[in-house]
């Protein structure tokens, strides 16, 4: 077990919470949790390396502190975080450089519709009158949007740094993406035949897409087909 399998265990069972508890307050299949906290993927025999998305689900699942997590899987360092002070004056100046001519309530519909999530203008007002600082989910919520690292935000920038903070970012975000891909190309080849003909069919498509859904929403595969067999017999008796 790797040391963040063993912290991921040890704070699920100070909660009490089976893995399926756990996991299902998550939004992830109690499998992959199983994985997670041993530390290996059966299918590969390499470290489980869970995602940042990954760890800030657990982080908000468990109430347990994000960052801490995130240096536990190796994505921050301990000697960078204690070296980084946070300048609100910087924060501030940032923001306006990434808001450019946008008011705070097209910024925070912008934000939104980008993202996911919420920052109300309220809230962005304050932050520029330097009347609170941000949390760090707040951080990450903007880093996303403006398609930097956080630690773009305890820095002075201009358009031209931001520019290339964001060739940088889009650099990263392809090749994880590529990395992904060959990954699932590489779980594709070593498929039986059948079941390769059978996801290449476009005819099957919408049985894919059903079963893609049913996984995320923790669906398993027997009670799908429960309900497929259920919606077959209401159709014959309706004819």
């Amino acid at each position: 077990m790797s040391n963040l399998g063993k912290l991921f265990k040890e704070i699920r069972l100070s909660k009490k919470w089976s893995i399926r508890q756990a996991a299902k307050k998550m939004g992830i299949s109690y499998s992959y949790l199983s994985i997670l906290e041993k530390g290996v993927d059966p299918r590969t025999g390499k470290d489980s390396n869970p995602k940042p998305e990954t760890l800030k689900m657990i982080s908000k699942a468990y109430d347990y502190p994000y960052e801490e997590l995130m240096k536990a899987a190796g994505y921050l360092s301990e000697d960078v975080q204690i070296q980084k002070k946070f300048d609100h004056d910087i924060f501030v100046k940032n923001i306006l450089l990434i808001m450019g001519n946008m008011t705070a309530e097209e910024f925070s519909d912008d934000i939104y519709q980008k993202t996911g999530y919420q920052i109300k203008p309220s809230q962005i007002k304050s932050y520029i009158d330097g009347d609170i600082e941000p949390f760090p989910g707040t951080i990450n919520i903007l880093s996303k949007y403006a398609q930097v690292t956080p630690d773009f935000w305890y820095v002075p920038n201009t358009e031209e740094s931001l520019r290339k903070e964001r060739e940088k970012y889009n650099e990263t975000i392809l090749k994880a993406t590529s990395q992904t891909f060959d990954k699932n190309f590489e779980t594709f080849l070593n498929l039986d035949d059948d079941i390769k003909n059978f996801l290449s069919s476009e005819e099957n498509m919408p049985y894919i897409k059903a079963a893609m859904e049913a996984r995320s929403k923790n669906i398993t595969a027997d009670t799908l087909k429960l309900l497929i067999d259920t919606i077959a017999k209401e159709v014959k008796k309706a004819k």
